[in-house]
């Protein structure tokens, strides 16, 4: 039992210690963002009229771009490929019809496409 009591003190202590450490980190942050707004203020460069800043600015979009035509260009190259299995596949697809056509007609007799009924069977009473 007095060990139970001395683990829960242990562990209000412990407690009571970071919210200190916690609270001790909030006031510095508080005090840093003071001390910023009194520091300086932001002044503006004239960077667009640096040749050298604008130069490293067209590669750097050059680059880009290049990097977007490749992509494109890979792009290209897979719907080449996608059209191509397309056709093969309306090819096969095609055959296909064309073969289940050929053997029903050989199993019924007759065309598939012909409106007629098919005749009844006769004499299985």
């Amino acid at each position: 039992m007095i060990l139970v009591k001395i683990l829960i003190i242990l562990l209000a202590i412990l407690i009571v210690i970071q919210l200190y450490n916690l609270i001790k980190r909030f006031m510095k942050r508080k005090e840093g963002l003071e001390n910023m707004a009194t520091v300086s203020k932001y002044t503006e460069t004239d960077l667009n009229a640096d040749p050298l800043y604008l130069a490293k600015l067209n590669a750097a979009n050059i680059t880009y771009l290049k990097e977007q035509v490749d992509k494109l260009n890979g792009l290209k190259e897979q719907v080449a490929t996608l059209n191509a299995e397309t056709d093969n596949n309306t090819t096969a697809i095609t055959a296909l019809g064309e073969q289940l056509t050929q053997t029903s007609q050989e199993i019924t007799g007759r065309d598939p496409n012909n409106p007629e009924p098919f005749p009844e069977a006769t004499g299985l009473d």
